[in-house]
């Protein structure tokens, strides 16, 4: 068998728009951490991550209920199917707001910060509303097209952050509201070209109970993937305060540069092992439906792991260099090597689980992918206790490494498993 796929020039085609989107959503998200690491004090940028957690943990369930079902079902659908599809999918995402709106101003009250609710609070709402756009428009393999509202909101968020950082008017208060005129102006461009349909809206209960039972297993597998890092911000906070919390979120921010790739073959992976399912061609020889969708989606795993490689080995080799280039030699978080090292480490390991988890995904085998991602998320709270309380944020870093190896064996596992029953059968 081949490792790359003969369709590989349409597979670099693919793979450069997917990559070229996450890339400005992730390494926006990365100049927006470090812009404000630099500015603020620890305790300061220590909250602000505690609330970006926050929204970010609450975002799993549009994830998981309406984003993910959408990009299956969109995959496979005509233009005009799919834009009826998306229209269903934003009524769900407007549904879905207010109570998940209210959890963030019961936090916000919770820690005595009420000065953050209704930024923080308008921001997640014109997220959730920018994020559904740039998803309808992901479901029909449109990368390139979602690229154009996803410049507008990141690009437009750094700059806007920049310019108010060197007038001297950037606050803890005012970031969110800093960062939700771009994403409403991205918004505004994703809706435009994707062009939602919301006639005939009777059968917006068939689709709910459909996104449902595609979506329920994501939704837990991904609130346990979500715990596995997002609770670690939430545990640094209650031992050592905001500022060993900003210490954590210092290093994750090197490794997140990588996320464009993680992220997007993760994006990707799901509807290119649909559509493979869905193809029935000669030169299977018969193959398994689940078996034809891993074959679609071999050489991509392989494009994205090529550049993680290199990247990741610096992480492990010259860590310290890295962040005196991001932070400066001065900074607070200059002397977090160790959690680099750790964290390159696990993160190289982590890529390898998350595609194997996309797979499952895009084969409606989420279950699987649940059972992976529980594994590693116990693997975390029986770990990172005692090795937090001995070795601080290496600690937590440690518990991470540790988890992620557990995941890469358990995925292999099911993995295995079920491409034997196929073989069985």
């Amino acid at each position: 068998m081949r490792m790359i796929p003969a369709s590989l020039p349409a597979s670099l085609v693919r793979s450069f728009w997917t990559l070229a989107d996450q890339g400005v959503v992730s390494l926006g998200m990365f100049a927006i951490n470090i812009q404000l690491a630099r500015t603020f004090p620890s305790e300061e940028y220590g909250t602000f991550v505690f609330f970006l957690s926050v929204l970010l943990a609450l975002q799993v369930v549009n994830v998981s209920l309406i984003q993910y079902p959408l990009s299956v079902e969109g995959a496979v659908l005509d233009r005009a199917e799919r834009r009826t599809l998306a229209g269903r999918a934003v009524l769900m995402t407007a549904g879905s707001i207010l109570p998940l709106s209210g959890i963030v101003a019961l936090v916000g009250y919770g820690l005595g910060m009420p000065e953050l609710v209704g930024p923080a609070v308008l921001y997640f709402i014109v997220w959730q509303v920018q994020e559904i756009g740039r998803r309808g428009l992901m479901s029909g393999l449109k990368h390139d097209k979602a690229l154009w509202g996803d410049s507008v909101t990141y690009l437009g968020q750094i700059a806007v952050l920049n310019l108010m950082a060197l007038g001297g008017h950037l606050t803890l208060e005012r970031v969110f509201i800093a960062m939700t005129g771009p994403a409403l102006a991205g918004a505004v461009v994703h809706f435009a070209i994707l062009r939602p349909r919301f006639d005939g809206l009777s059968d917006l209960p068939a689709v709910v109970r459909r996104f449902w039972s595609i979506g329920h297993w994501a939704l837990a597998n991904n609130l346990f993937l979500m715990l596995r890092v997002q609770s670690l911000v939430w545990l640094m906070a209650a031992m050592d305060g905001m500022a060993s919390t900003a210490a954590f979120q210092a290093v994750v921010n090197l490794v997140n540069i990588a996320n464009p790739i993680i992220i997007g073959m993760g994006n990707l992976v799901p509807q290119i092992a649909a559509r493979g399912r869905s193809t029935l061609s000669s030169n299977t020889g018969g193959l398994h439906p689940d078996e034809q969708a891993w074959l679609a989606i071999r050489g991509y795993v392989v494009i994205g792991a090529a550049p993680l490689l290199v990247y990741y080995s610096l992480g492990l080799l010259i860590p310290h260099q890295m962040l005196n280039v991001v932070y400066g030699a001065m900074s607070p978080y200059a002397d977090q090597d160790w959690p680099l090292r750790l964290l390159s480490i696990g993160a190289l390991a982590g890529y390898l689980a998350e595609m194997v988890c996309s797979y499952f995904y895009g084969v409606q085998r989420s279950q699987f992918a649940l059972v992976v991602n529980v594994t590693g998320t116990l693997a975390v709270f029986a770990a990172v206790g005692p090795l937090a309380a001995m070795y601080g944020v290496a600690g937590v870093c440690m518990a991470l490494l540790f988890s992620s190896l557990l995941r890469v064996g358990a995925a292999h596992y099911y993995l295995s498993k079920t491409r034997t029953a196929h073989v069985a059968r």
